[in-house]
């Protein structure tokens, strides 16, 4: 009955993460410590073996669709990787968990941007950090004949924010997906669609890479993986049907990405409860 349960909800976590391009790891991990008492190494193990083929399958959909950037996925992933391992080495000289806690309430509070109702009167503001990212100088265009869609871009400051989350990721012991894909829409202005399945595209190399990791730990045991292996790879099967039938997204992809958030920033501080109870963190 229990691995029934963890299937099903395995499934609406995948098809959730998948519909808005978090993948759903940040919301899986607390989930199988707290409910279903699993060891937060194979919590992690197992969420990760499970993102594996979710992301494949989601980005083979994407590619199908042809809604993915490749180069704005290259721009942000490889100086991740290096604000990756920034991050892990700063984990000894920082108040992690006061950070940890702050950055949470921030991931709240952006994701209520993204859920509150668009006010009607549309003032413009020209000041603050938001205005003067998006005043940085363009380097290049990116058009997408496809859907009919083009949008500019600076490639240093995709670059730098890619490192900054790649930090973040080593810092609090995170996945970045659920920054990258907001920060994508609001900060670079890129069609939420786009946006969604670049940063599901950057989960495929991130995922295989920490599979691969808890893998050679001895953190993945199979007969607990594998229901959330085959969950996950059905969540996301699901998850892009329901995206190809709901039609091209915009306001109502905003407002997930939202809700997404909310549940993100909770997952982070079950997380901060977890680490400073246990000593690990996801």
């Amino acid at each position: 009955m229990e691995e029934l349960i963890l299937f099903l909800v395995g499934v609406l976590v995948s098809a959730f993460g998948t519909v808005i391009g978090f993948g759903g790891g940040v919301f899986m991990v607390p989930i199988l410590i707290i409910f279903f008492g699993y060891n937060i190494e194979i919590a992690i193990g197992s969420t990760m073996a499970a993102l594996v083929p979710a992301s494949v399958i989601a980005s083979v959909f994407n590619l199908r669709d042809r809604s993915i950037d490749y180069v704005v996925g290259t721009l942000i992933q490889l100086p991740a990787v290096v604000g990756t391992v920034l991050g892990a080495f700063m984990v000894a000289f920082m108040p992690v968990l006061k950070l940890q806690f702050v950055f949470a309430l921030f991931v709240v509070a952006i994701g209520a941007t993204m859920f509150a109702p668009k006010k009607k009167k549309a003032r413009s503001k020209r000041s603050g950090v938001m205005y003067r990212m998006r005043r940085v100088p363009t380097s290049f265009i990116r058009k997408n004949k496809a859907k009919h869609l083009a949008y500019r871009l600076n490639a240093g400051l995709v670059s730098t924010f890619g490192f900054v989350s790649g930090v973040m990721a080593g810092l609090f012991g995170i996945g970045g997906g659920f920054v990258q894909t907001p920060a994508m829409i609001k900060l670079f202005r890129i069609p939420p669609q786009i946006a969604t399945s670049t940063s599901l595209f950057i989960l495929v190399i991130t995922s295989f890479t920490g599979f691969i990791s808890h893998f050679l730990l001895g953190n993945v045991m199979w007969s607990r993986s594998l229901p959330l292996v085959a969950a996950f790879a059905l969540g996301a099967l699901g998850g892009n049907l329901l995206k190809k039938r709901s039609g091209p997204q915009g306001l109502k992809m905003e407002k997930l990405i939202g809700i997404g958030l909310f549940l993100a920033g909770f997952g982070v501080l079950m997380n901060l409860a977890i680490k400073s109870k246990f000593g690990f963190s996801f």
